[in-house]
C-alpha cells in the first residue's frame, strides 16, 4: 500500500516538474528571441526573418542607443524616482483601505466595500479622467501627472490584502494589543503591517510593473520632454526610426549617409532595456509574492 502510494506520488512529481519545465521553456522562449533580434543586423532579418540565433551578429542597435545614453539615463533616474514614489504610496494607500475593511466591527465597512467593488466595475472613462486631472487637480507636465493618475490604488490590490489581513492575522491579536491600551494607528504600524509583508511584496510589484511599464500617462499629460520616462521616450524613439524608415526623402539621405537605421533590432533592444530592471528585482521578492498571491487570494 506504502509502496504503491510512494511511487504514484514519484510519478506526479515527475510529470508535474516536466510540464513546469515545459511551462518554463514556453515563457522563456520569447525573451531568447527578443535577445538573438536585438543582436542581428537589419539586412540578415529582412532577408531571414526572425532566428533564434543571429544569422548575421551586429551590434547596431546597441550603438544607435547608445548614443542617446545621455538622455535615456535621465528618463531611466526620472523611471526609477517615480516608481519609488509611486509603489510606495500605493502600498501606503491599499493597506490603510483594506485594514478597516477587513475589521468586522467598523460600522462603514459595508459602504467602503461597495466603493471598491463599483470601481472595479465602473469607471468614467478618458475624456473625463483627463478633464479632471488636467483642469481640476492642473497635473499637466509636472512629474505628479505620472504618479497620480490610474495608479495610486487598485481595487484588486485593496481585496487581495484585506483578504490576507482575514486570513492570515489572529484578530485575537488586535484585542489583545487594543487590551493593551494601542490605538488603532499603533495596531496597524505594529502588527498588521509586519505581520502582511508577503501580501505588501505583492501588490509592490504589482505596483512596480504598473508605473515602471506606464507610457499612457506620459502620452496624454506630458509634452514636455524632460518628464519622458524611459517607456515614453523609447516609443518616441521607436516611432521616430519607424517615420526615418518609410519616409522617402529621409531613406534617401540615410542611404547617402550610409546608415543604417536598425528599425526591427532597435525594437527588440529598446524591450530588453526596458524590462531588464524588473527582471533583475523580480528573483529577489519571488518567494513573498508567491505567499502572498496564496494566502490574500482566499477569503477568510
Amino acid at each position: 500500500m506504502n509502496t504503491t502510494r510512494m511511487g504514484s506520488e514519484k510519478v506526479f512529481h515527475y510529470v508535474a516538474l516536466t510540464v513546469m519545465i515545459l511551462i518554463a521553456i514556453y515563457c522563456i522562449t520569447p525573451f531568447i528571441l527578443m535577445l538573438s533580434v536585438s543582436f542581428s543586423s537589419e539586412e540578415a532579418i529582412s532577408k531571414f526573418g526572425y532566428r533564434f540565433w543571429p544569422s548575421k551578429f551586429s551590434t547596431a542597435a546597441y550603438s544607435f542607443l547608445w548614443a542617446k545614453r545621455l538622455t535615456i539615463g535621465r528618463c531611466y533616474l526620472l523611471t526609477i524616482l517615480v516608481t519609488t514614489a509611486g509603489t510606495l504610496t500605493n502600498l501606503v494607500l491599499t493597506s490603510l483601505f483594506a485594514y478597516p475593511l477587513s475589521r468586522k466591527d467598523f460600522k462603514a465597512r459595508n459602504v467602503l466595500a461597495f466603493v471598491v467593488f463599483f470601481t472595479c466595475m465602473f469607471n468614467g472613462g478618458l475624456t473625463a479622467s483627463y478633464i479632471v486631472w488636467t483642469r481640476i487637480f492642473h497635473v499637466k507636465d509636472t512629474i505628479w501627472a505620472l504618479i497620480l493618475p490610474g495608479g495610486l490604488m487598485g481595487a484588486m490590490n485593496v481585496l487581495l490584502v484585506r483578504n490576507y489581513y482575514s486570513a492570515s492575522i489572529p484578530y485575537a491579536i488586535i484585542e489583545a494589543a487594543r487590551m493593551d491600551g494601542a490605538g488603532e494607528l499603533r495596531i496597524y504600524s505594529k502588527i498588521m503591517v509586519p505581520l502582511s509583508k508577503p501580501v505588501l511584496a505583492t501588490v509592490g510589484l504589482f505596483a512596480a510593473v504598473g508605473y515602471w511599464n506606464n507610457w499612457t500617462n506620459g502620452l496624454y499629460y506630458i509634452t514636455n520632454s524632460k518628464l519622458y520616462t524611459i517607456q515614453v521616450y523609447l516609443q518616441k524613439l521607436m516611432n521616430n526610426i519607424t517615420f526615418l524608415k518609410t519616409s522617402s526623402n529621409m531613406a534617401e539621405q540615410a542611404m547617402l549617409a550610409n546608415l543604417d537605421l536598425p528599425t526591427e533590432g532597435a525594437r527588440m533592444a529598446i524591450a530588453i532595456i526596458a524590462i531588464l530592471p524588473i527582471l533583475m528585482v523580480y528573483p529577489f521578492i519571488q518567494k513573498e509574492l508567491i505567499k502572498g498571491l496564496v494566502v490574500g487570494s482566499v477569503k477568510g
